[in-house]
């Protein structure tokens, strides 16, 4: 098995065992309660507290203070930065995947540079028109 595929069973056992802890400390406390106001007093009580629980972590994850243009900018800022990234993690990778090839173009390019400046020069304004 591949690590993605074990961090996402992990994830899944997580969730499952997560849930079952949930439904059993409400149940103990159901349980506990249950001698001091009665089963559906308790009952109540522990679903209002597992309610306000929910209601103050969805509050947290909208963020309802925050106005839709922020979100928006800072969604926008996220994209131009992984976006920027690209060209650099596509070098990068073409480097570790090949070095000795990239070496030996670097050398070339390094030669024709010192042996011919002007001619390199032209070559790549007319690669450059060529590409607008």
């Amino acid at each position: 098995m591949d690590t993605t595929k074990l961090r996402l069973f992990a994830a899944v056992a997580g969730i499952v065992f997560g849930l079952g802890g949930v439904f059993a400390l409400a149940v103990a406390s159901t349980l506990a309660l249950a001698s001091i106001m009665g089963i559906v007093g308790a009952s109540f009580t522990v679903a209002a507290l597992l309610l306000s629980a929910a209601c103050a972590c969805l509050y947290l994850f909208l963020q309802p203070q925050r106005s839709s243009a922020e979100e928006v900018d800072n969604i926008e800022d996220a994209a131009a930065d992984a976006l920027a990234d690209l060209p650099f993690d596509a070098i990068k990778s073409i480097i570790e995947k090949r070095p000795l090839t990239v070496a030996a173009l670097a050398m070339v390019a390094g030669y024709s540079l010192v042996r011919d400046p002007a001619g390199v020069a032209r070559h790549a304004q007319r690669f450059m028109l060529g590409l607008l």
